[in-house]
Parts: structure tokens; C-alpha cells; sequence
């Protein structure tokens, strides 16, 4: 069974240790880095790090096989480190907008060193969402797509339109404006109907409810894997 933690960082950092371990504070990232590198080194901290502020949903798996299936969405991203846990915690944390770092959860462990694999959303597959929409949506899907389909298609008389504008053609908009209005009044109508509202809903809470990042943990050897960090 996994462990949801949803965690922000504003320093784009999220950091995993003891909860014991004194983090420097700070938003400033090359300042964060010079002092959380060694301790990744040493196995006392394991981050990842993007550029960017962050808020993930994170979900962790402490001494257990990966899901079924887990292969198909996610891809292991940077090989294993080590994480030493001795007293059988390992705690999430973030950086607040104030530079402090602050805890977003934590879980148990076999106290001692931890093997930390991580894994990441795949690339987005057309046809692999096309499949997950059908299974979760049924025959909403496709008619999410036929609306979908008819917003791409109101497109092409606006195009015309904006054409004529620019050629200054203003007879023509006598024409080009009815057929935009009659082009996308179906499509209106159609995504502002109960059936397409109540699908996008369970699609969007769908995707709310998968996690950036699966982190499997699992007590290892001492010295078997080194410490580190991932980039992602």
C-alpha cells in the first residue's frame, strides 16, 4: 500500500531525510545546493530538483513490489541511492515562500538505509490517453472528442474571417460572420451541456488523482548504492 504526500516547494527542491537533519533555509537555489549536495553525498538527504517552484503528489512505497502495470505510465528515472533512515523515518520537505523548510509528511521505515528508486510520468501518448479516457469515461469519451472535433472545425471561419479583416474585405464579412456564428454554435451548445461538463469533471479528477512521482523505499546494505540527487 502506498502513501499519498502532496508537497510544495517554492525553491524547487523537495528533499528526503530523517526529519532530524538540520536543512539550511533560503530560496536562493545555488546557495541550497552548495549546502545540501555533501549531504546528499553522504546519504543523509535525498532531492530532486527542477527550476521551477513545485507542488507535487507524491506517492511512497515502503518495502513492497511495484504496482502492477506501473511500467505502462511511469519510467524509472536516474537509477537507486542510498538513504540512511536510523530511526526508521523518512520525512518529506519543502521549502516554504518564506526560504523555510517544513515538513509535508513522512513515513515508516526499517531503521537503517534505505534503496530510493524513483519513478516519473512517462511522455504524453496520444493513444495511451485516448485508451485511459475510453476505460474511465466509456462512451462519454468519444463524445467528448466529436465536441472537441467541432471546436477544431469553428476554427477554419475564423481563420477566413481574420484573412478578410486583414485583406480588408469587408463585403465578404457580411457572409464570413453568419457562417461563424452558425459554425460554432453547435460546439457552444454541445460543451456547455450537462453530459460534456460531468465527463471533463471526472477527467480532471482523474488526473488530480494520479501522482507526479512514484518513490519506492527499500532497506538495503550498508554501502550497497550511493547517495545522490535526480533533476527531473
Amino acid at each position: 500500500m502506498s502513501t499519498r504526500i502532496e508537497v510544495a516547494s517554492e525553491s524547487g527542491i523537495v528533499a528526503l531525510g530523517d526529519g532530524q537533519t538540520d536543512l539550511p533555509p533560503g530560496l536562493d537555489q545555488e546557495a541550497l545546493l552548495r549546502r545540501l549536495e555533501p549531504l546528499s553525498r553522504s546519504a543523509q538527504l535525498f532531492y530532486l530538483i527542477t527550476d521551477d517552484p513545485v507542488r507535487y503528489r507524491l506517492d511512497v512505497l515502503v518495502d513492497e513490489p511495484l504496482p502492477a502495470g506501473l511500467d505502462r505510465d511511469f519510467e524509472s528515472l536516474g537509477g537507486a541511492f542510498r538513504l540512511e533512515a536510523p530511526n526508521g523515518r523518512v520525512a518529506l520537505v519543502g521549502w516554504d515562500a518564506q526560504g523555510q523548510p517544513h515538513e509535508a509528511g513522512s513515513v515508516a521505515v526499517t531503521p537503517g538505509p534505505q534503496r530510493v528508486t524513483v519513478f516519473g510520468r512517462r511522455p504524453f501518448d496520444g493513444k495511451r490517453h485516448t485508451e485511459d479516457m475510453a476505460a474511465l469515461l466509456g462512451a462519454d469519451a468519444r463524445f467528448m472528442h466529436i465536441v472537441d472535433r467541432l471546436g477544431l472545425l469553428g476554427c477554419l471561419p475564423l481563420v477566413v474571417v481574420a484573412i478578410a479583416t486583414f485583406a480588408a474585405r469587408w463585403r465578404w464579412l457580411l457572409y464570413l460572420v453568419p457562417v461563424l456564428v452558425v459554425s460554432w454554435l453547435p460546439y457552444l451548445v454541445l460543451k456547455r451541456s450537462r453530459r460534456y461538463r460531468n465527463a471533463e469533471a471526472r477527467a480532471t479528477a482523474a488526473e488530480a488523482a494520479r501522482p507526479h512521482f512514484v518513490i519506492r523505499l527499500a532497506a538495503t546494505r550498508e554501502g550497497e548504492t550511493p547517495g545522490g540527487f535526480i533533476r527531473v
